[in-house]
């Protein structure tokens, strides 16, 4: 086709006007500015529906907590609209409180909500702050409406847990000697600032004193403590003293000196002896390498000799592959540490652990230090239980990075949820669990609607697919055999491979909601924590009702 012919059809005649002034063009009411199906429309209609009177008994009362006698003064946001404000921004992954005050003035949905009476960022904040605790029961009557709509499938539900960042830099740790000698600076500042500095210092300086002089006569009773020893306070013979001190000295030395040798003796002896079975396991694993080859050459020659014999699967052994890599570098180092016995590293000091001094961050002392795929995160530990269709069910904020100590308090919760919250009368159908809470304690305490990984996912199904069972656990199976038995029969198998379809994705959601706390200390990460898991839920109903 020619479009040479067509070149006009995409050439602009002119342009659209752009008028700046033109008088307000959006509709009158803001009912219609956005559509229907909008999930602002959504959110407003929700709240409508939540039990929020405690936010409204909390807004009628003042700072102090005593109720509002007089009429007097200006007239407060409702708590619906600002509840309201919160979901909305948190379903966008929007938590800054400056942020959300300056999307009010140019977001058409946050604007519809505060009704253009834009509420500034100290009052969100205040309001966030201070219905922390209505909020848990907010997300439980949301996960209640997600449940009426037939949503929240109780069949299968995935716990795992996630490291979210907290509101605090890994270079605010301090150790606890740190915290002790600052603290007594303070207190000290304190003092100067009123007016106690002369007084507490006299008194460190006479405390000092004292200790000194009690340690002083301990040791050396009536005496001054500078008197020379016996022998030598005269000139007769004391050149022999001296020169019998050197002598003793340099028998010391020469004693270590020859421990040194002895030693460096019996490292080298070790050092031989590990150079020697090195290359042992290195001319091992180059014979069984070229073993391989053979015969796979052997089975190439057949194959190509017959016509019709089956062909080598696979590509051809190399003369070099990673194992017997491994295995040279290996003898490399041996070699160098026999060579170099005193500068070459040795095994176990790279990298090794070394006991660590206890710290505390001083910008939130809540947080911890906790260890991820991608290295040492100042974080909070986040455990969630997710339903089969990625609905939240629980969540527990840990200050402890091991998920295997919250292993206990979120079954009991997720179970309580289900049979109280949610009165369901069937309950769960199956709680599944990664590796991350296998130990002997909590397979001992799983039931038989409980599944516990024992390895990696990978492993899991390896072992179900090369080793399938059927059937009840043996009676005399211990609580590892158990859970292992169970995880090799085909109901669960299928069952525990729907795992990584469940809670990874639900807590990849969440994450794009919530990447990094803005709060600090454990009961403020808790609450961000559940407004953000309402505004999950919600966001999952309104597409499940859209669709």
């Amino acid at each position: 086709m020619d479009l040479g012919c067509c070149e006009d059809l995409w050439v602009a005649k002119g342009y659209r006007l752009v008028r700046r002034d033109q008088e307000f063009l959006l509709p009158p009411r803001m009912t219609d500015w956005l559509p229907e199906d909008h999930l602002v429309w959504f959110v407003l209609d929700v709240v409508a529906e939540l039990d929020t009177s405690r936010l409204h008994a909390r807004a009628a009362r003042r700072r102090d907590g005593q109720p509002v006698r007089s009429a007097a003064g200006r007239a407060g946001y409702d708590p619906d609209m600002l509840l309201a404000l919160l979901i909305y921004a948190y379903a966008g992954g929007e938590r800054s409180s400056r942020r959300v005050e300056r999307l009010c003035v140019t977001d058409v949905a946050l604007r519809v909500i505060c009704a253009g009476d834009v509420p500034d960022h100290t009052v969100l904040a205040r309001f966030r702050q201070a219905h922390a605790e209505t909020f848990a029961e907010l997300f439980v009557q949301v996960l209640r409406l997600c449940r009426a709509a037939g949503l929240v499938k109780l069949a299968t539900v995935a716990i795992d847990g996630t490291k979210i960042a907290a509101n605090a830099s890994l270079g605010a740790n301090r150790s606890a000697q740190w915290l002790a000698a600052e603290a007594q600076k303070m207190d000290q500042e304190a003092a100067a600032r009123a007016g106690d500095a002369d007084r507490v210092r006299v008194e460190e300086i006479l405390a000092e004193a004292k200790e000194m002089d009690a340690a002083e006569d301990a040791r050396f009773g009536p005496a001054r403590g500078d008197e020379l020893p016996a022998g030598w306070d005269g000139r007769a013979g004391r050149r022999e003293r001296i020169r019998a001190a050197q002598a003793r000295l340099a028998a010391v030395e020469a004693a270590r000196c020859e421990q040194e040798q002895v030693t460096a003796a019996a490292r080298a002896q070790r050092d031989a002896a590990a150079l020697i079975k090195a290359e042992a396991a290195l001319d091992s694993c180059r014979q069984a390498q070229r073993a391989k080859i053979e015969e796979w050459e052997r089975a190439w020659e057949h194959a190509v000799t017959n016509p019709g014999a089956p062909v080598p699967a696979g590509r051809a052994p190399v003369d070099n592959p990673v194992q017997v890599a491994r295995a040279e570098q290996r003898v490399a180092r041996a070699r160098e540490r026999l060579a170099h016995p005193g500068t070459a590293p040795r095994p176990g000091r790279v990298g090794q652990a070394q006991k660590k001094t206890p710290r505390a961050n001083i910008t939130d002392p809540d947080s911890t230090i906790m260890p991820t795929r991608y290295g040492w995160l100042q974080a909070y530990n986040t455990h969630f239980a997710i339903t089969a269709d990625q609905f939240i069910l629980n969540a527990l904020v840990s200050t402890n990075p091991n998920d295997l100590v919250s292993y206990q308090t979120m079954t009991t919760a997720a179970e309580r949820t289900a049979e109280v919250t949610l009165a369901d009368p069937d309950g769960i159908g199956t709680l599944l669990y990664d590796a991350g809470y296998a130990s002997d304690d909590t397979l001992a305490t799983a039931n038989p609607n409980q599944l516990i990984a024992l390895g990696k996912t990978r492993s899991v199904r390896a072992n179900a697919r090369e080793h399938p069972t059927t059937g009840s656990p043996p009676p005399d199976a211990t609580p590892r055999q158990a859970m292992d038995h169970r995880l090799r029969t085909p109901e669960g198998a299928a069952l525990y491979t729907r795992r990584g379809a469940t809670v990874e994705p639900g807590i990849g959601n969440f994450k794009k909601l919530l990447t990094r706390f803005s709060r600090r200390g454990l009961a403020a990460v808790t609450s961000e924590v559940q407004l953000t898991a309402t505004a999950f839920n919600l966001l999952k109903l309104h597409r499940a009702s859209t669709a």
